[in-house]
């Protein structure tokens, strides 16, 4: 079976380990050269790209987030995380897709 060629719209993930099994980083990147970083403790996303969620949780996972974000008062709710989470993967994820629908609604209003 012949694999096939890079695109640049590919979507690679790599998971890395911050130490212990409890504290991992999902990195999603597409060909483009964008990115996303999720923090997980355990199976919970508690950080993205520097959105750090305020400690709802264990002081397992406050070491975590102490690491990531030591200034408690910069930090946000869970939700607005996920919220985040959300959007940046769509970024990264459909970038191709979010730009080539810009230009048709463009060109549809210019008519062409």
């Amino acid at each position: 079976m012949a694999r096939s060629a890079h695109k640049e719209s590919d979507i690679k993930i790599r998971l890395e380990n911050l130490g212990t099994v409890n504290r991992n980083k999902v990195v999603i990147c597409n060909g483009f050269g964008n990115s996303v970083a999720l923090y997980f403790s355990y199976e919970t996303i508690v950080a993205v790209d520097g959105v750090v969620s305020v400690n709802d949780w264990s002081k397992t996972t406050g070491k975590l987030l102490n690491d990531l974000e030591p200034d408690k008062s910069r930090r946000v709710q869970h939700s607005e995380v996920l919220e985040e989470a959300q959007k940046r993967i769509n970024r990264v994820v459909y970038r191709k897709a979010i730009k080539e629908e810009a230009v048709v609604k463009i060109s549809e209003r210019k008519g062409v």
